[in-house]
């Protein structure tokens, strides 16, 4: 679930409020035990705001089984890079993030990089939404409803990125709007991403 992570640091706040005014603490304890407890739920999330887990260097997931909505469908295993973005028209990160990796994808796709954006929401919410973005969002959507794709990648938050490389193996996740253009500069060479 994409809020899972909000929800689980807004109530782990609150619980901590509620314990220390319990305890009748003054505000400056209350205060730095809410810092203490965002900093351990960041600290879980993983450095990627993944979730924790990553999928770097292995074999991508299937990309199999979704309902493509505007573009042609993503084939898989024809030594092309492909970005795999997963987004929901409720996400208002993800309205801002939509244009830009439009961008890439009118800068890549001529060089051999397929692009997805992928919704777990149904065609009929997806299509006047695209309708609307107009010429920002020209790239390759498909419906995962089913979560048959979406099961597979380690998403906690969204928007969110894989780049998968020639050989299928998967080289970058992260947030579409924080080193994505690297990662396909490299994965279309062949290499591994530098960290930034």
């Amino acid at each position: 679930m994409p809020q899972m992570q909000s929800i689980v640091s807004m109530g782990a706040v609150f619980l901590i409020s509620r314990i220390c005014s319990h305890y009748e603490q003054p505000f400056y304890v209350t205060f730095m035990c809410q810092i203490a407890a965002i900093i351990l739920l960041m600290k879980f999330m993983g450095p990627d705001g993944s979730g924790g887990k990553s999928i770097v260097g292995e074999d991508a997931p299937s990309l199999e089984g979704l309902t493509y909505v505007q573009g042609a469908p993503v084939k898989e295993g024809k030594g092309r890079v492909i970005v795999v973005e997963f987004w929901a028209t409720w996400c208002p990160p993800c309205k801002t993030s939509i244009p830009h990796i439009d961008t890439a994808f009118k800068t890549y796709h001529p060089q051999g990089v397929d692009f997805v954006g992928i919704t777990k929401e149904p065609s009929a919410v997806v299509l006047p939404f695209i309708a609307k973005m107009k010429e920002t969002f020209t790239y390759p959507v498909a419906s995962d409803p089913q979560s048959k794709v979406s099961a597979g990648y380690p998403v906690q938050g969204i928007p969110a990125a894989f780049v998968i490389g020639k050989e299928g193996k998967v080289m970058w996740q992260g947030h579409p709007m924080s080193g994505l253009e690297a990662a396909i500069e490299a994965a279309l060479k062949g290499e591994m991403p530098k960290l930034e």
